[in-house]
């Protein structure tokens, strides 16, 4: 009688525990992007768009990107929630897009073109973008956008340009967005910022560092130009993507990066040179005139790496310019 005394309530704590172990919630799976598919589906998905006459055509976009326009849109309410990193690279990613073309026709198809990152303004379809990822379009180049979910969205209008501030605002023919708050003051030197784009078709990356400072640069025809630069990485492909703070606000928006070689006659380096972070990886049929003329390559020699990117204040200047 002992033993069955002694037995019982093992065999209660036995079963107490297999219920605790069932209740128990199983860690979430890891995401794991295809990013060769994910190409593939926005190519083709984009493309079908295209031959149903969706988006603006080529020559309208072009016009339309080529002289200023203002622009009047409210900005998502701002978060005051501070989150762990794991919580902002979540909450962006809702509000983040693959944004970029398709070259080719209806008649013989679609191939890649160029491919960067922007982020939705607003629940109705703005999304932001940097200017630049619109220079020099194919007469047969269309532009369309992929949520995180594989749907695919085309280009309908383009509402702000600003060249000099290379910020351009544009419009998606989707509803229920999850918009990204504009941050209303700038982020301090030193602040923890990350950053969520497509480096080097590498997509939805997320990437952490720090605002490093904030500067100006005179440009080749003499515009005097405003930067935030960080240390988060970034690499061609997140032309537009977020920088966002602690609360998940956007403070900046990924742009060009700079290198910074050492000078090898121990004089003081030329004038660094900037690169723009969309990538082309199409026949953009200029590209191969621009190889054949270009000079030999130079061995690197460098030292440090420079993310500029475009500061919140440019960016909200923009959107509330009426």
């Amino acid at each position: 009688m002992r033993a069955l005394r002694l037995s019982a309530p093992v065999l209660l704590v036995v079963a107490a525990v297999g219920v605790a172990l069932a209740d128990k919630p199983k860690p979430a799976a890891a995401e794991f992007t295809d990013d060769t598919k994910l190409l593939d589906d926005f190519t083709k998905k984009l493309g079908e768009l295209v031959k149903a006459d969706k988006g603006m055509k080529p020559a309208d976009l072009k016009a339309a990107v080529g002289e200023k326009k203002t622009a009047k849109v409210t900005p998502a309410k701002l978060n005051d929630k501070p989150l762990s990193p794991e919580e902002v690279g979540e909450r962006v990613r809702a509000g983040v897009f693959l944004f970029g073309s398709v070259v080719g026709d209806k008649e013989n198809g679609f191939d890649q073109g160029r491919m960067a990152t922007a982020w939705a303004a607003t629940a109705d379809g703005v999304l932001v973008t940097n200017w630049h990822v619109f220079d020099a379009i194919e007469d047969d180049e269309h532009y369309g956008a992929m949520a995180a979910d594989g749907t695919v969205y085309p280009l309908v209008e383009v509402l702000a340009v600003d060249k000099a501030a290379d910020v351009a605002v544009v419009k998606i023919a989707a509803k229920g967005l999850t918009p990204l708050p504009l941050a209303d003051k700038p982020a301090k030197v030193g602040a923890w910022v990350g950053v969520l784009g497509h480096p080097g078709d590498r997509y939805y990356t997320f990437t952490q560092g720090h605002v490093s400072r904030y500067s100006t640069y005179t440009e080749d025809d003499d515009t005097v130009t405003r930067w935030m630069s960080i240390t988060a990485d970034y690499a061609y492909g997140s032309s537009g993507s977020p920088v966002v703070d602690r609360f998940g606000n956007v403070v900046g928006m990924a742009a060009l990066t700079e290198n910074i070689d050492y000078p090898d006659d121990g004089g003081a380096a030329d004038k660094a040179v900037r690169k723009r972070m969309v990538r082309r990886a199409v026949k953009l049929r200029d590209d191969d005139k621009k190889k054949e003329a270009a000079p030999p390559p130079v061995p690197s020699a460098l030292q440090m790496v420079v993310k500029l990117t475009v500061p919140a204040a440019d960016v909200r200047a923009v959107l509330q310019s009426k």
